[in-house]
């Protein structure tokens, strides 16, 4: 569109163009430094895999996932509420009220991750023991705890930076910095031959401290630009009753991605464990494509929503949607397709998950289609709808598990995965749909056969 073209719109139809150029190159940005997470994210899982082997791997994907589920509780969804707040706060003028929130988060986080932090020492025997029936990953276990406040506190200033629009700088400290920080430290105790499970912990929680602390200079930086006086804020920020409404969405992420691996370690073999665990990494590619896009978009809906552009939602959701969708297809083909061959890239023996594999490609074709859908109800005053669809999903996951992970092994714990992402992504779109007339699949069909359509007439 020319530039003659976009003076002559009207002042909302230019404003319209601007935004969704906005959300586009913004979520290109964001995707471009999420992508930063496959050489980092997956160089932190292949180091695991190459140097512990399969059945090692599993005791540490055990204790990972365990850790990843428990993390949680120690947020929140606190860090999300403050990019909500922050967001609406910046968008209305309430300039005074940013750093108050903030540091209101970090005391909430600090509470409860040391809590989580204690609780799980004190109950790391007896959960090795008479859980896992693995009594020698007690330890492993309470060295997982120490990672928790780094982490967390590091999920803050992430969440902060997100709410200031800084998404690239955010998605850093939550997604990639960690990683990468573990794969440079790792590398030379791998070339040893002396990784081991304990070791592998030690660094990540050494890994979580270090982002954090990037964080927290990032952060300061960017406040300074953000003025300490605007609309007086009379009531500090709401932020618990808010981040616990969203912390079921992310507890239902965190279950569907620790869950299945935790089961299998309680029904199943460690060497069946791994395979789940590098076959369900390999998947989540897919997701790292739908966080990438979904965390630009989360800010961009709370702001909408705050001043009421309805067509500006549906707009910037069906552009999440249909810019995941261009992205992850050819990831889900290639999943489907050679799954052997894709899993080999961690070694010999994990292409014994094939199976798994494709189950889970599936799923995350299936949350493809639904991208930010959980996120726009939570970003846009519908907590409570989304609180109720995440029980109804990880019902349908730790039901799916209980039947089908035992008899199924790995193949089965994917499945129960694979439907509960799949239940929650439809039934999150239902509601979008209802509560806000946003239906961003639709409009992404209808721009498919609206470019496909003129080029077969044309044949």
């Amino acid at each position: 569109m020319s530039e003659t073209e976009t003076r002559s719109m009207p002042d909302s139809a230019r404003g319209g163009v601007r935004n969704s150029a906005s959300m586009i190159r913004g979520s290109l940005i964001s995707l471009g430094v999420r992508l930063l997470d496959l050489p980092s994210r997956y160089g932190f899982h292949l180091l695991v895999a190459a140097a512990l082997g399969v059945v090692e791997t599993g005791n540490f994907y055990i204790v990972f996932s365990t850790m990843v589920a428990l993390a949680g509780f120690g947020r929140l969804g606190i860090d999300q509420a403050l990019t909500r707040q922050i967001a609406m706060d910046v968008a209305s003028g309430r300039h005074s009220a940013v750093r108050p929130a903030i540091r209101r988060a970090l005391g909430y986080v600090l509470l409860a991750s040391l809590a989580v932090s204690a609780m799980l020492v004190a109950g790391a025997v007896a959960f090795a023991e008479h859980v896992l029936n693995k009594p020698t990953l007690a330890v492993p276990l309470m060295l997982g705890a120490l990672a928790f406040v780094p982490q967390n506190v590091g999920a803050v200033f992430a969440g902060a930076l997100a709410g200031l629009q800084r998404v690239g700088c955010s998605q850093m400290i939550y997604s990639w910095l960690w990683p990468a920080i573990f794969c440079v430290a790792a590398v030379p105790v791998v070339m040893t031959g002396a990784m081991t499970v304990t070791h592998a912990l030690l660094l990540i929680a050494a890994s979580f401290a270090l982002a954090a602390l990037t964080g927290a200079v990032l952060l300061k930086r960017f406040l300074d630009a953000v003025p300490k006086v605007g609309e007086q804020s009379h009531q500090p920020a709401r932020l618990f009753k808010p981040g616990l409404s969203l912390f079921t969405l992310e507890f239902t992420k965190l279950l569907i991605t620790s869950a299945p691996a935790i089961v299998l370690g309680i029904v199943a073999s460690s060497r069946e464990t791994g395979l789940f665990a590098l076959a369900w990494r390999l998947a989540l590619v897919v997701n790292l494509l739908i966080s990438g896009v979904t965390g630009m978009a989360a800010p961009r809906f709370a702001s909408l929503f705050a001043r009421r552009d309805q067509e500006g939602l549906q707009r910037s959701a069906a552009q999440a949607t249909g810019i995941v969708l261009a992205l992850a297809v050819p990831f889900t083909i290639c999943m489907l397709l050679v799954p052997e061959h894709v899993l080999s890239i961690f070694g010999h023996g994990y292409g014994a998950g094939a199976s798994a594999l494709r189950v889970l490609a599936v799923g995350q074709l299936a949350a493809a289609c639904f991208t930010a859908m959980p996120e726009l109800l939570g970003m846009t005053a519908h907590a409570s709808v989304l609180y109720r669809i995440n029980v109804g999903s990880v019902a349908v996951l730790l039901i799916g598990l209980a039947v089908m992970a035992p008899g199924g092994g790995s193949v089965g714990a994917a499945a129960a995965a694979s439907l509960a992402v799949a239940v929650n992504g439809a039934l999150a779109a239902w509601a979008a749909r209802k509560l806000l007339g946003v239906f961003p699949l639709a409009v992404v069909w209808r721009g498919v056969c609206d470019r496909v359509r003129p080029r077969a007439a044309g044949r």
